[in-house]
């Protein structure tokens, strides 16, 4: 169907550099009697005042935001839809919101954008060879600043790092054996904080909450590959319902390029875990073409609770400059050349083993389409057991937001609606009120991007800029559920994780326990260069990361606990 037209609503031109989110939560105000509500936070990372208005009525509504000496915007709001104003200033700035409806609904909310004490140091493991202990030193203000690191009794100590604005750094690190109690005394001017705990890569109570490792390289020999890949790139990531943890990625044999460039021998590697992320198999190919000049990638992967089944979709293009953009509209014959395909293979044990390739372009390309492909990460199994896959599409030269869904446990697949046009790769999220939100990668960069429906087969209301920043990357967002058999079910607690800057560097995972109205808590995952990342939910609550560094910085695999992103 063609794409809705997007609006969004109006802000202040600002100008200010931005980072890493950390929103500083202005108290929530209660839901009006109306069904309307909003919700004003603060992003030091960016240098944001944000304010989210919620229209949790069956009519649509305009809200209307006045910020008395700065101006007056509005926003048309769909039912049950929501849209963002966003305000870049500097720390310090006072403001003062009044917030109305023609329904009634008045607001006002007052406060400072306080980001002069936006620094945060949290503990972490690195798993694998070397085994080190590790510090994450969080800079979110608007100046550089200088950390001083005491370890009481240690060698060398104290330590000092200077860490630009909006900046991470985790360079400091100590190789220490499992079991070594460290206190560090971490200062910067007037901030100080103490973290303390025992060495160790098992997430215990007392041990440093976050741990990684690196499940793949371009060292890595792949088995069915014979040889180490060029380039990793594209990290999907599930659970089984036994708890079996999945990654697959890209191997990228010849060279950095994405599907259709160069020799386009790209082929789709797994590796998996069955002690929730501490220890993973010799990575290994699970899907490859018939001709290396054939490729395979861009994977994602879909586990159907009700059956245990996993689903790997990947794109196949079928020769070398048949890409995205290479595509041609009209044939959709499974044995087509001129345009890529959306392909899948499954595994009901765990990803032990896979089923051969079921090529869907009969099932649901569109003849006036051109590039296709199956968005990387993994898709959702909604409430009521219709399982749901993210895609892309190209049509007039524009890429498009859509989702193929199967109502019979991947038996028979079907397209449901668009959700935005001028977006690329996205993830499907349901709500707790169980309508669906789409977060979206904006194919100008900038911002995350989102749309919401009532279902993947009902019309999307008019896709929004939410203000939480993005240098146009593939990042994720989940529902904080376990893996375990059955219908899943509904909640408000969030996870989102992207690289939340003006490049693709420090990767950040933020926390939202009001339905992704608000990202209250972040932690800096990764400092520095890194790229796509995806997570899932363990067997036992922790969270799983899986992440790129560049075109071949490696695919890592990080573990960390919810209280780890809340301290």
């Amino acid at each position: 169907m063609p794409p809705r037209p997007r609006a969004t609503a109006r802000r202040a031109a600002a100008a200010g550099a931005a980072a890493v989110t950390a929103l500083a939560l202005a108290a929530p105000p209660a839901r009006a009697a109306t069904g309307q509500s909003a919700v004003v936070s603060q992003d030091c990372t960016s240098g944001r005042i944000q304010e989210t208005v919620v229209n949790d009525t069956p009519s649509a509504t305009t809200f209307t935001l006045t910020w008395p000496g700065q101006g007056t915007w509005t926003a048309r709001v769909a039912p049950g839809d929501r849209a963002h104003f966003h305000f870049t200033k500097p720390s310090g700035t006072a403001y003062t919101f009044r917030t109305t409806t023609p329904q009634g609904f008045d607001q006002t909310d007052s406060g400072v954008l306080d980001c002069s004490g936006a620094l945060s140091v949290r503990a972490a493991m690195d798993c694998a060879a070397p085994h080190r202990l590790r510090l994450v030193l969080d800079n979110r203000s608007e100046t550089a600043k200088r950390f001083t690191v005491a370890w009481p009794g240690r060698s060398g100590s104290p330590w000092t790092v200077d860490v630009p604005a909006r900046s991470g750094d985790d360079s400091l690190y100590w190789t220490v054996p499992d079991g070594t109690p460290y206190t560090f005394n971490v200062s910067s001017g007037s901030w100080s904080k103490s973290v303390s705990g025992t060495s160790g890569c098992g997430l215990d109570s007392g041990e440093p909450g976050m741990n990684a490792q690196k499940v793949l390289t371009t060292s890595t020999v792949i088995d069915g590959l014979g040889k180490a890949p060029k380039s990793v790139r594209i990290p999907g990531l599930a659970v089984a319902n036994d708890g079996t943890v999945v990654a697959v990625m890209d191997a990228r044999v010849d060279g950095s390029y994405d599907l259709g460039g160069g020799t386009n021998n790209i082929q789709i590697a797994m590796t998996r875990s069955t002690d929730g992320g501490t220890t993973w198999t010799r990575p290994k190919i699970i899907a490859k073409p018939a001709r290396t000049s054939q490729g395979y990638g861009d994977p994602s992967l879909l586990v159907d609770r009700e059956t245990g089944k996993i689903f790997c979709f990947f794109t196949y293009a079928p020769a070398p400059g048949v890409g995205f953009w290479g595509s041609q509209p009209g044939d959709t014959s499974e044995n087509s050349t001129t345009n890529t395909h959306i392909t899948y293979i499954t595994s009901t044990d765990g990803g032990a083993t896979w089923s051969d390739p079921v090529d869907l372009n009969p099932v649901v390309r569109d003849p006036a389409w051109g590039g296709m492909f199956a968005s990387s990460g993994h898709g959702v199994q909604l409430d009521s057991g219709r399982l749901v896959q993210p895609i892309v599409y190209r049509l007039n030269n524009r890429s498009h937001a859509a989702n193929i869904y199967s109502d019979d446990h991947g038996a028979t697949w079907h397209n449901g609606t668009t959700a935005a046009a001028g977006v690329n790769e996205s993830k499907v999220i349901q709500r707790a009120t169980g309508r669906v939100a789409q977060n979206l990668r904006h194919d100008a960069g900038g911002d995350r991007w989102y749309a919401m429906a009532d279902d993947v087969t009902a019309p999307w209301g008019t896709a929004w800029k939410s203000g939480l920043i993005d240098p146009g990357n593939n990042g994720d967002e989940i529902s904080y559920l376990r893996p375990v058999q059955g219908t899943p079910a509904l909640t408000g607690t969030a996870l989102h994780s992207n690289t939340a800057d003006t490049s693709r560097t420090d990767l950040t995972v933020r926390l939202s326990r009001d339905d992704g109205v608000s990202w209250p808590r972040h932690a800096l995952i990764k400092p520095g260069a890194s790229g796509y990342s995806t997570m899932a939910v363990l067997a036992d609550g922790s969270v799983g990361a899986l992440h790129e560094i560049g075109d071949t910085g490696g695919i890592v695999f990080t573990r960390f606990t919810v209280p780890w992103v809340e301290n």
